[in-house]
C-alpha cells in the first residue's frame, strides 16, 4: 500500500466514510496536505506538477527520446528554414521553443502545470492499463530572461563538445564568458510560461528546460541524455509527496469527476479538433451499449 492509500485509509477511517465517496477527494486531500506542508516555509519555492499516464515513464523531454537528440540542432535550424513567416516576429526564443514544442517538434522542455488537477487529468487520459502518476515539483521558478534559462535556451542551437566550442557559441549568442562548470552541472531549470496562448492560459501552464549534460562524469559539454526523475521523486525529508501514483482501475472514474470540475480535453485543449473529438466521444459513450 502506498502512503497515499494508507493515508486515506486512515483519513477515512475518522469519517463516516461511504462507499460512494468521490475518488476525487482523496487525491485533493493530497494536494492540500502538501500545500500546508510549505506554508511556513521561509523562501519562494512554488509547487508545480506533471501528469504521466504510466508510472514507469522516465522524466525526460521529447527530444531525449528516440533518438532525437544529435538531431536538436538541425530540427530547430530546419523547421525555421521551412517556415519562417510562421516565427516571423518572434523575439523571445523561449515563446519561439514552445511553439516548436506545440507543434509536436521535439524539445528540450518539459510541460507542468501549477494546478494539479489538470495534472491528475494528464495522468489518466492515456494507458488506460497502466497505473500513472503525478510527479510533484517543490523548486524555484525563474523568468526566462535570468542568465542561465537564457543560456539553456540558446544552448539547444549548440552541437558541439568542448569548453572552446561552448564558450564559442554562447559569445556567438551573445553571452559574455559565462560560467560553464555552473552551466554544464544544471539539470533543469523552471521557467514561468508567457501567458499568450490559450492552451497555456487553460492548463495553467509551465515549462521546465532541461540541462545539457547533467551528469557528474563524461564530457560536460557534450549533449547527453538522462533521466531526472531519480533526481527529483525521492524523500527529501520535508514531508512533500514527490509521486502519487494513479491506479488503473482508478483512471475512468477520476476522469470523470474532473468532467464534473470542467477539466477536460474541450476545457484544456481549445483547438477546434480536440472539442470536436470531445463531443464525439461524449456521444459515443451516451450510444454505446
Amino acid at each position: 500500500m502506498s502512503d497515499r492509500e494508507e493515508y486515506i485509509q486512515e483519513y477515512y477511517e475518522t469519517l463516516d466514510y461511504e462507499a460512494n465517496t468521490p475518488l476525487l477527494c482523496g487525491y485533493v486531500d493530497t494536494f492540500l496536505r502538501n500545500r500546508k506542508e510549505i506554508e511556513n516555509q521561509e523562501d519562494s519555492r512554488v509547487l508545480f506538477y506533471r501528469g504521466q499516464s504510466d508510472k514507469m515513464f522516465l522524466l525526460t523531454p521529447s527530444v531525449f527520446r528516440n533518438g532525437w537528440l544529435p538531431k536538436e540542432h538541425t530540427l530547430i535550424y530546419d523547421l525555421l528554414l521551412n517556415s519562417p513567416d510562421e516565427f516571423s516576429g518572434i523575439e523571445n526564443p523561449l515563446e519561439r521553443l514552445i511553439k516548436m514544442q506545440h507543434y509536436n517538434l521535439p524539445t528540450r522542455l518539459l510541460d507542468v502545470t501549477t494546478n494539479p488537477l489538470v495534472a491528475l487529468y494528464f495522468a489518466c487520459n492515456e494507458n488506460d492499463g497502466k497505473d500513472g502518476e503525478v510527479i510533484v515539483f517543490y523548486d524555484y521558478m525563474q523568468r526566462h530572461t535570468t542568465i542561465d534559462a537564457r543560456c539553456l535556451i540558446a544552448l539547444t542551437e549548440y552541437n558541439g563538445s568542448s569548453e572552446r566550442q561552448m564558450l564559442g557559441f554562447l559569445s556567438e549568442k551573445g553571452f559574455d564568458k559565462p560560467e560553464l562548470v555552473n552551466l554544464t552541472r544544471i539539470t533543469h531549470i523552471p521557467i514561468e510560461a508567457p501567458q499568450n496562448n490559450e492552451r497555456i492560459k487553460r492548463q495553467h501552464g509551465a515549462f521546465v528546460i532541461v540541462g545539457v549534460h547533467g551528469e557528474s562524469d563524461g564530457n560536460p559539454y557534450q549533449k547527453t541524455t538522462f533521466d531526472l526523475k531519480p533526481l527529483l521523486v525521492r524523500n527529501f525529508d520535508d514531508n512533500v509527496s514527490r509521486s502519487i501514483v494513479i491506479p488503473k482501475e482508478e483512471k475512468a472514474q477520476l476522469l470523470k469527476e474532473l468532467d464534473t470540475l470542467g477539466i477536460n480535453r474541450a476545457f484544456l485543449f481549445p483547438e477546434l479538433e480536440h472539442q470536436a473529438a470531445y463531443i464525439r466521444t461524449k456521444y459515443e459513450e451516451v450510444l454505446s451499449p
